[in-house]
Formats: C-alpha cells, structure tokens, sequence
C-alpha cells in the first residue's frame, strides 16, 4: 500500500488498479473514502479504462472481429507499478499486455498521478500513444466512493448533493445498462438535494455538464462535513449508489465516455464519446477531491 501526507491530508492508494483505498484529513480522523463491502459494492474508487460503462452485450467491433469486454474496461483490475513517488505524491503506469490486446487492440500507457495540494487531492489520468502508425480509440473516467454519511448519527436520507454552479443541467437517462441521451430530462440544481435511496433505482443521476468547471458537494448535515469533487473538462458526472442493495456510500464519477447508447450498433468507430489519440501523443484528464 502506497501512503501519501502532507500536513492536512493522508491518502493510501493500492497498486492494483492504482485504486484510492482510504482518504483522511489529519484534523479529524474521519474515513471519507468507501472502505468496500461485497454484500454491496466490493470497490472502493476504480479506473474506468478503456471503457465508461457498458457495452452492448459486452462486445463491440473493430476491423472486422468482435471483442469481448466487461463493463467499466479492464484497468481497475490489473496491477500498476510505481514510476515516482515523493512523500505527497505518486505515479503509477499500466501497459498493454497480450492479455489486454485480446479484449482491446490497442497499444497504449495509462498513467495515474496523485498529488496532495494543502487539502486538496489532485488526480491526473495520462492516457499516451506509443503506437508509430495507429490511432488509439478509449474512454476513461473515475469512480471514487465516498462514506455517506460521515457521522454515527447521521442517516444516508439526510445527506445532501449540491453542484457548482447551482443551475438546472440536463440529466442523461439510462434505459437499463444503456444511456438515452437522445431524451434528456432536466433536474434543478439551484438549492441543495437530499438524496435518497430510491434517487439511484435507475441507477447514476448522469449530469451533463459541457466540459465546463463543475463541483459536486456530497455533505452529512449532522457533522457538516463532506466532500467537494471538483471537474473540468469532462462531459458528463454521475453520481450513484447500489440499488436495491443499500448501502451508506455514494459515488462522484468525473467521466470522459459514457455507457453504450440505446441505438449503438455495436461499431468502436461509431461509439459515443470516444476519445481517438494520434500515433505518439497524449492526452491527460484531471479532477480533484477536497474533504471538508
């Protein structure tokens, strides 16, 4: 397990999926970061790559041949290794492999960089392209949990989601594992949400945010604590917790990509909100987390 501190925060990450595993704040002890539970949701904050979401019967195709594929890619499930790391901050590096190329035939190098700011943590995804001839085609986006509520008397019905800017914002609808972004709805945002279970019975409030500066705030009313995660740059946010399965976690999701849409034909080239990276670029997605 990788520690990370500095005067406000510290921060463990795994080298299995370069996945968060604990977030405190040295003022007050308290565990922000979702400690896993497989009766609900075993993870704690994945790496969605090469993938957002689900594909259409966990396959698509590419140059003619089909590729199989699970949902949210393969990266939360493989080791990373370390590449540099100081005292308050840590990259992490994933290649291909023969094994990766069977479900994606791309070559590429993901690199996940934490960095502690005062009480900030900063994230950075850096997706390169280390091919000389062949464009790179992929998603990617973050997962992380977070305790809801943050105090023993507090109760997840009382937790409340704010966004900045405070406005209404189109919501993408999910029609079981797949999104309808062709019907949004509106949701209004203007004051504060007490959420509830029953929020996520169709699964992630999708908020479409443009790519322009967006913070969500989860906060427990009790304690007054909570976190702000802060984005920019990605077109789309969820916000999600297990259902039927109740659990007292809710996820902040920055995503660049999105699930399937309703009428995907299956295509990788005609995919929805995919990125392509030239031969020998690259690419980096940044957010931030800031417990309070």
């Amino acid at each position: 397990m990788i520690k990370l501190e500095n005067d406000d925060l510290t921060v463990e990450i795994a080298e299995l999926g370069a996945q968060l595993h604990s977030i405190r704040r040295n003022d007050n002890q308290i565990e922000y970061l979702w400690q896993g539970d497989p009766a609900s949701w075993k993870r704690q904050a994945p790496i969605l790559f090469p993938f957002v979401g689900r594909l259409k019967d966990d396959q698509y195709e590419f140059a003619g041949k089909t590729y199989h594929q699970t949902q949210h890619g393969f990266a939360r499930d493989r080791e990373f290794k370390v590449i540099d790391q100081t005292s308050s901050q840590v990259t992490l590096e994933q290649t291909d492999s023969e094994e990766t190329l069977k479900a994606f035939p791309f070559a590429f190098n993901l690199r996940v960089s934490y960095k502690l700011v005062d009480d900030q943590l900063n994230v950075c995804y850096s997706v390169i392209n280390p091919d000389n001839n062949h464009s790179l085609i992929y998603a990617i986006g973050a997962h992380p949990g977070f305790n809801m509520p943050l105090s023993a008397q507090g109760s997840f019905e009382q937790v409340q989601l704010s966004v900045s800017p405070a406005e209404k914002y189109s919501r993408v609808l999910l029609d079981g594992s797949y999104n309808d972004s062709q019907n949004p709805i509106t949701i209004d945002m203007q004051k504060p949400m007490t959420i509830s279970h029953e929020l996520f019975d169709n699964d992630a409030v999708i908020f479409e945010t443009g790519g322009a500066r967006f913070t969500a705030t989860l906060t427990d009313p009790i304690n007054n604590h909570g976190v702000h995660v802060h984005t920019l740059g990605t077109q789309h946010v969820g916000v999600w917790s297990p259902y039927p399965t109740k659990a007292n976690l809710v996820c902040v999701e920055p995503w660049w990509g999105i699930a399937d849409n309703v009428d995907a034909d299956g295509k990788l080239l005609h995919k929805q909100g995919m990125h392509r990276l030239a031969p020998q670029d690259n690419a980096k997605y940044e957010f931030s987390i800031q417990p309070f």
